[in-house]
This record gives C-alpha cells, structure tokens and sequence, in this order.
C-alpha cells in the first residue's frame, strides 16, 4: 500500500507540473504575441518562476515514477513522450536564454524567441496529445 500512494503522489506532482509548464507556456506565448517589448520583464518573471522549476521537476518524478514501476520502459509510447518532453525544455532554456542574453529589439531576435517559445508550445502539446491517446 506504501509503494502506492508513493507512485500516486509522484504522479500527481507530476500532472501538476505539467499542468503549470503548459499553462504558463500558453500565456508566455499569449503576452509575446502582443508584441509589447515592455513585456519581456513579465514573460522572463513567468519563465524563470514556473516554467524553470516545472522543467526540472517533471522529468525529476517522471524518472522516480519510472524507478518505481520499470514496466513503464517497456511502453513504446513513452518514449516519444520523453523525447517530446525533452525538446520541450531544451526549447524553453533557448528561449530563456534569449530574453537574459538578447537584445529583444533585434527582428532576428524576436522571431528566434518566437520559434522557440511556439516550438516548446508544439512539443507540450504533443506530449499531452501522447498522454492523452493512451
């Protein structure tokens, strides 16, 4: 019974994550496509805030799920989800990384952010698309 509400507790960390990440993804892509640069603090304060910590965190208990049921590396499936997943943060840190490094005045800056906050988008939701098919 213990193992249970173990896996059941990191599996509902791991919703929350989710759920956090995507939504937070959304409205980043929401306040950029205002195309406001007044904004970048706000955007950067969200990205740093809750899409940072939901990054580590969500393959965090992903991996101690899979630690607790190994049944789960036998899924096919899930390892598109992983993929997917990872994308997804590596797409947040470029985008990260632009609003901390870049002149966010610069076109090719700004369609760089772009590409890479709506590729994360992607990604998320086909992470959830994964989850949510099987």
């Amino acid at each position: 019974m213990e193992n249970i509400t173990y896996y059941t507790t990191l599996r509902l960390l791991h919703f929350i994550g989710m759920a956090a990440w995507f939504g937070t993804a959304l409205a980043v892509t929401i306040i950029w496509s205002k195309k406001q640069t007044e904004d970048v603090d706000l955007m950067l304060d969200l990205i740093t805030k809750v899409e940072m910590p939901a990054s580590f965190f969500i393959p965090l208990t992903g991996v101690l799920m899979m630690i607790d049921q190994t049944h789960w590396l036998q899924v096919g499936w899930m390892h598109l989800k992983i993929l997917f997943g990872l994308a997804a943060v590596g797409f947040t840190h470029m985008s990260r990384a632009k609003l901390i490094h870049s002149d966010m005045n610069d076109e090719y800056v700004k369609q760089k952010f772009s590409l890479n906050r709506n590729l994360c988008l992607l990604a998320l939701t086909i992470v959830i698309v994964i989850v949510g098919y099987n």
